[in-house]
């Protein structure tokens, strides 16, 4: 007989083992698949161990519970490598997750011919990429012979081919999206991330959340790999990282490479001078010589709609939702008819109303739209541009990936001369065009989060990115330094005066941030939920010498940016923790032992999200 230990692939509450022990009259191999009963239902399961029970007699009889058999064995071969099996469970520290759940992910079939000759045990190298579009146009120049594609587009069957081909040392060059991080590689040696800034690195709608880059540089631990990341403006971590070389990272920092016109134009002054467009004389200006040459523009801005929230002047009511208190937003409809109407709509929850044609709270007559949104840069292009051909793309316009597909073909093929988008346009690829204008720099400032300079900064390098010629960027605050060091490309200056400010405030990298989120229908219950947990949390860390050797801070219960949001109100705890990342591989371990001890204490129904991308 033999004991079993495994990891069953479903979540499993923190508090409880991750890790289960189970009898089996089989000696099963490491990594391959069983069926065990977990309570009263039976879940999947990795084998993780496998040890004769006459060597463990003492600690079966001192256990507190009763030991079960499995149930039924799924695959004698292995499903999962070690390696697979060592990074899912670090990834599940790590996390604070089952380590189960990342198995899961990892589990595309049973391993093929795991001791088979056919092994080849040539340098693998991973690509990664934050789309498919990015991904396939990097495949068109790569050996078609050595090179899989891995990404949730393909076929099962294509995807379990290629899985077992990586398995097998058969493919040498993987280009994958962030699902690429969990195959069976065996002998890898290099490690790309590319476009290392673009939030679709990271899952964020679906439970565990994760990030490409910290699976990554456990992945080239394991394997001993060079890890490079690539970007043209870098992420304040990523660069310090770099800069004082703990872990071994590589940035292609294009500083001064991209030296394109670049023009900021003060609204301010615009008004001063009688123009009150949304396009200043400098924007209509550049569009129309395009126009004229047959050229194309690209115009961002990140709101979509006719306006950004309704106001009244005379007693400053925001019209808001109701179930989100965040200001609706003005769009004009089409009806059934083709008609276009006025509609108030909420972009957290979906919901709809009817501007109101007076002040609900004082009668007033004094209502109007305010801010800029996309539809709105529509209607007026197609006022000052009479005959260019326009296309927009927002989620108004595109609703899933084969409508922003066709808007963003069309817009290749020349099919339009102007396109307008939201952020949605960032990770497209685009041909270069002479000129590239973003409608609002104010939209992207100001939020009160600590990564709003450093998102400024990138998304306007994106947007340069689509221009070989001239950018435009239109702003309230031309004196801002961050527009001002953007403008220069000086991600240099930038880069030193922010990381004085993280490193006095502790923010990551100097930190590892941590947020707690709690949301109830009942506005009171939420605080008061919110506000014991932090004084618990704060209690035990105060009386723990040992915690101190991981915590750093642990923020007051504090309202959301956005405190209601879908009917729900929401509070965050902020806990600053050591980084893991600056300390020694051997005391990383201690970090996150100490730090998964303080987050044993939050209540399962909070949501704890690791390196959080906002803390909004």
């Amino acid at each position: 007989m033999y004991l079993i230990e495994v990891a069953p692939l479903t979540k499993i509450p923190q508090q409880n083992p991750q890790i289960l022990s189970y009898f089996s009259s089989h000696e099963l191999s490491n990594g391959s698949l069983v069926l065990v009963p977990l309570g009263r239902r039976q879940e999947k399961a990795i084998v993780i161990e496998s040890h004769l029970i006459r060597d463990h007699k003492l600690e079966i009889k001192d256990a507190q519970y009763e030991l079960r058999p499995v149930k039924k064995i799924l695959s004698y071969q292995p499903v999962l490598t070690p390696f697979q099996i060592k990074l899912a469970l670090w990834l599940g520290q790590y996390y604070f997750a089952s380590p189960g759940l990342f198995m899961k992910k990892m589990r595309v079939d049973k391993i093929l011919n795991h001791n088979s000759k056919l092994k080849i045990n040539k340098p693998q190298k991973l690509i990664l990429f934050p789309t498919v579009s990015q991904l396939e146009l990097r495949a068109k120049q790569c050996p078609k012979d050595k090179t899989v594609l891995i990404h949730s587009g393909l076929k099962q069957k294509q995807l379990k081919e290629n899985w077992h081909k990586i398995a097998l040392g058969q493919a040498q060059i993987i280009l994958g999206t962030r699902l690429a991080c969990f195959a069976p590689f065996l002998n890898l040696k290099e490690i790309e991330i590319q476009d290392e800034t673009n939030p679709a690195h990271r899952s964020w709608d679906m439970f565990p959340y994760y990030r490409t880059h910290e699976i990554a540089r456990n992945l080239a631990e394991i394997f001993g790999s060079k890890l490079t990341l690539k970007s043209n403006a870098p992420s304040i971590e990523s660069f310090y990282f770099d800069e004082i070389n703990s872990l071994k990272l590589k940035i292609d920092l294009k500083e001064g490479k991209n030296l394109i016109k670049t023009e900021l134009i003060d609204l301010r002054q615009e008004l001063k001078e009688g123009n009150y467009s949304i396009f200043s004389r400098a924007i209509q200006d550049a569009v129309g010589q395009a126009i004229k040459k047959n050229q194309q523009a690209i115009l961002f801005l990140n709101r979509r709609g006719m306006a950004t929230f309704i106001l009244c002047r005379d007693c400053g009511y925001v019209a808001k939702c109701s179930n989100c208190y965040a200001p609706l937003t003005y769009h004009l409809a089409r009806t059934d008819t083709s008609e276009l109407k006025p509609l108030l709509v909420c972009h957290h929850c979906g919901s709809s109303a009817q501007p109101p044609s007076l002040c609900p709270k004082c009668g007033g007559h004094r209502i109007k739209a305010f801010g800029t949104g996309t539809q709105r840069v529509e209607i007026e292009a197609r006022k000052i541009f009479k005959d260019a051909k326009i296309l927009r793309l927002d989620s108004d316009t595109a609703q899933n990936a084969e409508e922003q597909n066709k808007i963003l073909e069309d817009f290749r093929q020349k099919k339009a001369d102007i396109l307008i988008g939201t952020q949605m346009i960032l990770n497209a690829n685009l041909p270069k065009v002479p000129l590239a204008a973003i409608i609002s720099a104010d939209t992207l400032l100001h939020l009160p989060d600590f990564r709003s300079d450093e998102k400024t900064f990138q998304t306007i390098n994106r947007v340069k990115n689509f221009t070989d010629s001239r950018l435009i960027i239109q702003t309230y605050n031309p004196k801002a330094q961050i527009l001002q060091a953007a403008v220069k490309q000086d991600f240099s200056s930038f880069y030193k005066s922010e990381t004085e400010t993280r490193r006095a405030l502790k923010y990551p990298p100097f930190s590892q941030m941590i947020k707690l989120s709690f949301a109830h229908k009942d506005a009171k219950y939420a605080g008061q939920e919110a506000k014991i947990l932090s004084a618990k949390l704060t209690y035990q860390l105060k009386n723990s010498k040992i915690l101190k050797d991981a915590v750093l801070e642990i923020s007051d219960a504090v309202p959301a940016f956005i405190s209601k949001e879908k009917g729900r109100y929401f509070w965050h705890i902020i806990i600053k923790v050591k980084s893991p990342w600056l300390a020694k591989k051997e005391e990383r371990q201690k970090i996150l032992d100490l730090r998964n001890k303080l987050l044993l204490a939050v209540p399962q129904n909070w949501k704890i999200d690791i390196d959080p991308e906002t803390l909004l």
